[in-house]
């Protein structure tokens, strides 16, 4: 799960990607995800007594247009096969969740463009919240986070208008909010709204990445009856005290706006944080520290323009304060951090050498960083009160902008 980076050094102080590592990082995400559905039912279940469901379902919707000159879409249509697993008890995350669904989705879309935008495949781990309601108009809360593979991509020869993705594999998170009102014993209607987000996080620009809100309408057909509701327990977390935290790790991206320029040289980012962090009641874990980034790509054009006559390093830095909340579920745990930058020397300088005015949208990406991610603890974090070690695989953004793609170990104390 940790990754091997090879580079070459270009200058004696910075470095850039000699290949790519997109797909090494971006799988871990995907397989880190997959540990929700691992440990949904422990392995000495037998496969005849899991409470299985197999969820068909049409989806049409509308990429967002956040510019004009993009390929037009018209109706994009996808076919969507969840399969999925009904928690039972057998863990205590199961009873703090509420008993959840955990499944994998397959997608394919046809993105209204065959010429420009072709098809995108989607595998998708997920899960479902309120899944034990009895009331069939009670909403359940679908969430999922995986890959995409895209048929086109952007093109400077064959295919330049498509500024939404510049790399074949991207992240594909998704929300949706449905009812599933019951036909008969085995069979659900399912209907309801969902949201996709694909991006590859500035690892391949052109990256303005696709916001595709959809309606759908499908069924679920379960082959054995799921008890409703299932038992339920409480589940004790031991008293909780303020823990000391280090992460470090490595990103990688290419210094560009979202359009261009395209085929630049990727660059390494040492990112390192320090915080502090405190689990509150049974699933959250809520954290406050500092981060601190520095990037190469800064660093090269600093050099190569002769930027800064001094501190040439600590200007190719940038170093915020950041809250974060984890979502811990058993030795996984899905984590949202957004933090302001106290520390952002290049930026201004970059927006003034490439005549760009300054507006609102500059202003937030400069002082503020958000970021997205996924977690495996290699101890159980529940009965680990003194120390642990964990890996994870995040999406860095800038007020919305993809920024990097990261790996990172943390060590808790």
């Amino acid at each position: 799960m940790l990754f091997v980076v090879r580079a070459i050094s270009v200058e004696p102080n910075f470095t850039i990607f000699r290949f790519s590592i997109f797909m090494r990082i971006i799988l871990s995400f995907f397989l880190l995800a997959n540990f929700v559905i691992i440990n949904a039912q422990p392995i000495s279940d037998s496969v005849q007594h899991r409470y299985w469901s197999i969820e068909p379902a049409f989806h049409l919707g509308q990429i967002v247009k956040i510019s004009g000159d993009v390929p037009q879409s018209v109706s994009p249509n996808a076919f969507e096969l969840n399969v999925s697993v009904q928690t039972n008890g057998s863990k205590e995350w199961h009873h703090i969740f509420g008993f959840p669904k955990v499944g994998l989705s397959l997608f394919n879309w046809n993105l209204g463009n065959r010429q420009e935008l072709g098809k995108m495949t989607g595998f998708v781990p997920n899960i479902t919240f309120n899944t034990q309601s009895t009331k069939w108009y009670s909403p359940r809360a679908n969430i999922g986070l995986g890959l995409a593979l895209f048929e086109k991509q952007y093109n400077y020869f064959t295919n330049p208008a498509n500024f939404y993705i510049g790399s074949k594999i991207t992240a594909f998170a998704y929300a949706s909010a449905y009812i599933q009102p019951r036909i008969s014993n085995h069979l659900s209607l399912k209907t309801g709204v969902m949201v996709s987000h694909c991006s590859n996080s500035h690892y391949q620009v052109p990256n303005m990445g696709i916001n595709l809100p959809s309606v759908f309408i499908g069924i679920a057909y379960e082959p054995r009856i799921i008890p409703k509701p299932f038992a339920q327990r409480n589940v004790d977390i031991p008293k909780s005290k303020i823990m000391f935290n280090i992460r470090t790790g490595i990103g990688v991206h290419e210094l560009a706006d979202t359009k261009g320029p395209v085929n630049t040289a990727k660059y390494a980012i040492y990112v390192n944080d320090i915080f502090v962090s405190k689990r509150y009641g049974k699933a959250s874990n809520v954290q406050l520290g500092i981060e601190i980034k520095h990037y190469n790509s800064f660093y090269n054009y600093i050099v190569r323009n002769n930027f800064f006559k001094s501190e040439q390093k600590l200007k190719a830095t940038v170093i915020g304060l950041f809250v974060g909340h984890e979502l811990m579920i058993s030795h996984l745990s899905i984590l949202a951090q957004g933090g302001v930058n106290v520390y952002n020397k290049f930026y201004n300088k970059y927006v003034e050498i490439n005549g760009e005015a300054r507006d609102f949208q500059d202003v937030t990406k400069k002082l503020f960083s958000t970021r997205l991610g996924v977690q495996y603890y290699f101890l159980k974090p529940k009965y680990c009160t003194r120390s642990n070690v964990y890996i994870g695989a995040y999406i860095k953004a800038n007020f919305g902008q993809a920024d990097f793609l990261c790996s990172q170990i943390g060590f808790v104390f």
